[in-house]
């Protein structure tokens, strides 16, 4: 196992559908399921460290992010070309710890905050609070940016849905007393500290033909936080020349290590044919290889935490 840090992405505010297979691989015939167990799942532990900028409050601060040539994946980003949103969240009755220790196990409310406003920049590379705006209609933001307006969560974004595809996180802290009016994001790798064991699950044998998973019966996640089947939306399936334990070492890559990767969206459900999988170039999942290894993974992309909820070693049959 090895400390390894992550990005933490998304914030839960508010496509292929996958094909159904029989709910009870007892009635599934030749398309029977195989059962997702939570002994099959892999195991992490770590928490969010987002950083505090500092400012005086109830005055129009400018948020620049110039600076972020790295996102929280220590990947390299271009603060023109890859941010498109910057979103800002009000949590009224939550301190700094409570955001942290909710977006790390994806378990925050929409009823935890009571406001979420956005600037979309263009070319520009920093937002002024008096641009931010609840979907187009003007918003009084530096009114309510105020220390007993809450903890302010700031949301640096590649997209435009709330909540996904963010790239930088930050808390603002408005201070009595300060007369800092900018905020200048500094890039930092410090986010998420993992503790990722891919070697300790029992390993799941697969047919090597793409066939029905189900994971009706999986309950905890990876980091031992309850599993909430309705925010499962997406299966991952990757193909790797190193072993599990040197991928433990390089979780935060473990997209761009695979040798063949493959997503399939979700719409619900707890189980799904892996024949609908697909590459990013369109390339159909043709199925499970005895050579290196294979990782299958269920996440939820619009959740905080990027960590997929399950993932194990697959061996096939």
């Amino acid at each position: 196992m090895s400390s390894r840090r992550l990005l933490a992405p998304l914030l839960p505010l508010i496509l292929v559908v996958a094909a159904g297979c029989p709910k009870d691989p007892k009635d599934s015939g030749d398309a029977e399921c195989v059962l997702l167990e939570n002994e099959n799942n892999y195991a992490w532990t770590g928490g969010l460290v987002i950083p505090e900028y500092i400012t005086a409050e109830k005055v129009d601060i400018k948020i620049d992010f110039s600076a972020l040539t790295d996102d929280m994946l220590c990947h390299d980003m271009d603060p023109v070309a890859d941010v498109d949103n910057i979103g800002l969240t009000r949590f009224p009755h939550m301190d700094e710890a409570e955001v942290s220790s909710g977006l790390t196990n994806n378990s925050l409310l929409q009823s935890d905050t009571n406001g979420y406003v956005s600037c979309e920049p263009g070319d520009a590379t920093s937002c002024m609070l008096s641009q931010f705006n609840f979907g187009g209609t003007a918003y009084n933001t530096v009114d309510v940016y105020e220390e007993a307006g809450g903890t302010f969560l700031i949301v640096v974004a590649n997209g435009f849905d709330p909540g996904q595809g963010a790239l930088f996180l930050a808390f603002l802290k408005p201070t009595p007393g300060s007369d800092v009016v900018e905020a200048n994001l500094t890039p930092t790798c410090d986010v998420v500290d993992y503790d990722v064991d891919l070697t300790a699950m029992t390993h799941l044998s697969l047919p090597a033909a793409p066939g029905c998973i189900d994971w009706s019966g999986l309950t905890i996640a990876g980091n031992g936080e309850p599993v909430v089947p309705g925010k499962l939306d997406e299966i991952l399936i990757g193909h790797y020349t190193q072993t599990p334990d040197e991928l433990d070492d390089q979780f935060t890559d473990i997209e761009l290590l695979a040798s063949e990767f493959y997503t399939l969206e979700l719409t619900g459900g707890t189980d799904a044919d892996l024949t609908g999988a697909a590459s990013a170039d369109g390339t159909a999942f043709g199925g499970f290889t005895t050579d290196g290894t294979w990782l299958l993974g269920l996440r939820c992309t619009s959740c905080t935490n990027p960590a997929p909820i399950f993932m194990t070693v697959v061996d096939p049959t």
